[in-house]
């Protein structure tokens, strides 16, 4: 019996935790995606070339 009741706690405290994981993210990320620059192709530069 009490080891239903733990795995019960400790279920529950997991899905409490997730669920204010998820919310949390979505109002303050905790994370930016990083922009990465392109440089610039000329019509003579193609990118399938291979690189020496």
């Amino acid at each position: 019996m009490l080891d239903l009741t733990g795995i019960m706690f400790s279920s529950i405290m997991m899905l409490i935790v997730i669920t204010r994981a998820v919310r949390l993210d979505g109002l303050q990320p905790w994370f930016q995606a990083v922009k990465r620059a392109v440089p610039a192709q000329t019509e003579k530069t193609r990118t399938w070339r291979r690189q020496n």
